[in-house]
């Protein structure tokens, strides 16, 4: 039996995914094979691909931090999942394609009545928002944060979890976005108009509890200016050392020394942390189920409501990545397979 997925030979701009057949091996002792119905696509992704983040799978590699589907078969010794169950997973690589074989820890159950693209559009970023928020920034009822992208899969996700947790939310997006940003509880800051240093300074408090920031480069600084003591800048990208399809590395360093490492060496009670749920996950074997299981619970009983923008047959990948560079999606760019496309 064979299968489809995306692949990625080389790094370079979306015209380096390839739609590719291959044969489709048995999942292995401890793995299940996962038909996907839907995969999302994020901003990682096209880093990825462009070579931005470091460490990268080795080449060539399917893209996709996510996937959702129904468990086809299961290999020795599974006994958590079953045959026909649906579920989600996050992976290092492999989403991007119509099967996958998935440790079966990784695997988590979707919760009854949730569907496929609301999970993919739910599964990566407000996982990742998440553990920001409340493992990384710790940030209770009562807090207030700064949230840059707010219009974006992520920020929107920070937006609602703020929400339910009772913490107020500022957010730089484009003039445009400002309604979506208000509609999802926050107060809206002009990116391209405004110095959003100076609105946090002319709030009451003059501060904010923890800012988020995946941009880099000297925004991270910037960024570090808003908080008080106590706080914490969580950086979770680097947007800004992504030039045209090639990666400025001399951009990705000069944000990480300046803005992530040297604030450490000189301690003045404010946090910086650059957030990888891989590395967080080994820190804390636990979290990554119990704040999954979380994040599906809150979408199970409505208590949010995932952005999707457009959904794309997982054919026309690359097309649905030069649409998130382009910024011209509000939403979630989910991918989707076979009768579902």
């Amino acid at each position: 039996m064979t299968y489809r997925h995306m692949s990625v030979a080389q790094l370079g701009g979306a015209d380096v995914l390839r739609w590719r057949e291959a044969a489709l091996r048995a999942p292995g002792p401890g793995e299940a094979q996962v038909r996907v119905e839907a995969c999302g696509v994020s901003y990682g992704d096209v880093l990825l691909r462009a070579g931005v983040i470091p460490g990268g799978p080795k080449r060539p590699f399917t893209p996709g931090y996510d996937l959702v589907g129904e468990v086809a078969s299961v290999g020795p010794g599974v006994t958590s999942v079953r045959v026909g169950q649906r579920v989600t997973a996050l992976v290092r690589s492999g989403g991007y394609a119509e099967y996958a074989n998935v440790a079966e820890e990784r695997l988590v159950p979707l919760p009854e009545g949730v569907d496929s693209v609301s999970a993919a559009a739910a599964v990566l970023n407000y996982f990742i928002a998440y553990q920001m928020l409340h493992r990384v920034a710790r940030v209770g009822r009562g807090g207030t944060i700064l949230v840059h992208g707010a219009s974006g899969g992520v920020g929107t996700a920070f937006l609602e979890l703020a929400g339910v947790a009772g913490v107020t939310c500022y957010g730089t997006c484009s003039a445009k976005r400002f309604e979506q940003v208000r509609e999802l509880g926050g107060h809206p800051i002009d990116r391209d108009a405004e110095d959003f240093t100076e609105v946090v300074r002319r709030l009451p408090q003059g501060q904010v509890d923890a800012v988020f920031d995946p941009v880099g480069g000297g925004h991270f600084r910037r960024s570090y200016r808003t908080i008080g003591k106590g706080g914490a800048l969580v950086a979770y990208g680097q947007n800004a050392a992504l030039r045209g399809d090639r990666a400025d590395r001399l951009v990705g360093a000069r944000g990480f020394l300046g803005g992530i490492v040297l604030p450490k060496l000189v301690p003045d009670g404010r946090r910086t942390v650059f957030y990888n749920a891989w590395s967080l996950e080994k820190e804390q074997p636990a979290a990554y189920r119990q704040d999954m299981e979380a994040v599906l619970d809150l979408l199970g009983r409505d208590r949010i409501h995932p952005r999707v923008g457009r959904t794309t047959p997982l054919s026309e990948a690359a097309e649905a990545q030069r649409a998130m560079e382009r910024a011209e999606v509000g939403g979630k760019i989910v991918l989707v397979t076979g009768s579902r496309a």
